[in-house]
C-alpha cells in the first residue's frame, strides 16, 4: 500500500497504548498514518492533558489537498472532515472502506487537551453523580 500524500510505501507499525494494540500503516517519509476501519476509534478517546497545547500539523492548504484511498483497488477520492475534538485537524476518510488518513502530528493534536479543559470535564462529570 502506498502513502496517499507522497506515494512512498507504507510500513506496518504496532500501536500500543492503554492496553490497546492496533496495527497501522505509516509512511516513513512524511510520517502520516493510515488507520483501517475502526482502528482510530480504538485510540481516539485517549487524552493527554498538557499545560500548553502545541500543534505541529500541516497547514490548511496541505490539509485540503485531494488524497486518494490507499486501501481500495480503484483509489477513490477521500472525503474531508473536521475532527470533533480539534477543529484544526482535517482528517481524510474513505467513504467506501472507512479507512482514515492522519498527517504527521494530527493524532497527537487530537489526543492533546489543555489541562484546564480536562479538569472542567472531570468537575462536570462529578457534579452529575
Amino acid at each position: 500500500m502506498n502513502c496517499p500524500r507522497c506515494q512512498h510505501t507504507l510500513e506496518t507499525k504496532h500501536f500500543y497504548d492503554c492496553n490497546i494494540r492496533i496495527e497501522v500503516d505509516q509512511c516513513r517519509s512524511c510520517e502520516g498514518t493510515w488507520f483501517d476501519k475502526n482502528e482510530l476509534a480504538q485510540i481516539d478517546h485517549i487524552i493527554d492533558p498538557k499545560l500548553i497545547e502545541i500543534r505541529r500539523i500541516p497547514n490548511t492548504i496541505d490539509q485540503f489537498e485531494t488524497l486518494r484511498c490507499p486501501s481500495c483497488n480503484n483509489n477513490p477520492r477521500m472525503q474531508k472532515a473536521i475532527h470533533p475534538r480539534d477543529k484544526h485537524v482535517i482528517l481524510d476518510y474513505c467513504p467506501y472502506c472507512k479507512g482514515i488518513w492522519l498527517d504527521k502530528g494530527e493524532l497527537k493534536a487530537i489526543q492533546q487537551e489543555n489541562w484546564l479543559i480536562t479538569i472542567g470535564k472531570i468537575c462536570a462529570h462529578l457534579t452529575c453523580l
